[in-house]
Order: C-alpha cells, then structure tokens, then sequence
C-alpha cells in the first residue's frame, strides 16, 4: 500500500520533479508521444462531467483550482508545442516565458473546461506528429530559456510531457483520485 506524500514538495509535485528520457532515441519518443496521448485522455475522463463545485476544488491550499489546472495545462502544452516547433526550425531560439498567473487572469480562464480540452486535443495530437515523425538527431539543437538557461531540444520534449502528466496529477489529487 502506498501511502500520499504530505511533504510540501511531494504536494506540489505529485509524480515527482522532471527526469531527462532514459535514452535519446526513435524509441523514448514513441513511449512520450504515447504518455502523452495517454494524459490527455486522462484530461478528458477526469474532467468529464463536473460540476462547478469540483472544478473549483484546489490540491492543496493556494493552489490553481482544477479548471485552473485544465486551462493552464492546455495553454503551456501548445506553448511547447510552439517552442519545440521553433527550436527546429531557428538557430539559437530564445524562448519566450509567459506568467502563467496572469494568463489564467484572462477572460478564456472562465471558459468551460471543454475548452480546455478541445485545445490540448488539438495540441497534442500536433506533439504526438511531430513526435512520431521526427528524425531524433533533430533534437541535438538548443534553445535558451532566459530563467533555465540553454537546454537542447530533448530536455524540452522531456519538460513538457512531464508538465502535462504534472498537472493532471494534481487536477486528479484534488478530486481525491490517485495519491
């Protein structure tokens, strides 16, 4: 039996903090292109349904309630899309942040959460393309992150299907399902 990790890292990072891929190869990106197809039916199943009452639920106090979570997790996932997408293609490309507070503070945060998944479907099946497409030696390039600094395209692969597994699991811990 496992137990919930009550650490104040483990609560706000459920599946643990974000691992480079195992091997740099056709294969690790066959497995991300499936995790990924993966969490985003897993959006799709958990957020099917709910009430207001639930998508306002936090996983722990302070935190991005679950639509939240959804319309962030949609918005990053075609934002790295869009990085990856222009790290292929232009030399030394500085990515762009974006303060994910003050994005959640637009009017399409308060779109039904269908929204949300409407996006990250359309998004990811653009990742799990490119993904499955993609000559893996491509992914020597780098980009610069101006917090992270300079990181080649494969810690940004592994960045962002840990990020959208990431916030599923906290969307999923606060409705009580999982750890």
């Amino acid at each position: 039996m496992t137990s919930t990790p009550t650490t104040p890292d483990a609560m706000r990072f459920p599946i643990g903090p974000i691992q480079d891929l195992p091997t740099r190869d056709a294969a690790a990106l066959a497995v991300v292109a499936a995790r990924m197809e993966g969490a985003a039916r897993e959006w799709r199943d958990l957020l099917g349904g709910l009430d207001d009452s639930a998508l306002a639920r936090t996983y722990r106090p302070g935190a991005w309630t679950v639509r939240q979570l959804a319309h962030h997790a949609a918005d990053a996932h075609a934002h790295g899309l869009n990085r990856l997408r222009y790290g292929l293609t232009t030399e030394e490309y500085v990515i762009q942040p974006f303060d994910q507070d003050a994005w959640l503070s637009l009017p399409g945060a308060a779109l039904p959460v269908e929204a949300a998944l409407a996006l990250m479907d359309a998004t990811n099946a653009r990742w799990v393309a490119l993904l499955r497409g993609l000559d893996p030696v491509r992914l020597a390039r780098h980009v610069t992150h101006p917090q992270e600094g300079r990181q080649d395209l494969w810690r940004l692969v592994a960045k962002h299907d840990w990020h959208l597994r990431h916030h599923l699991a906290q969307a999923q811990r606060a409705l009580g399902i999982g750890a």
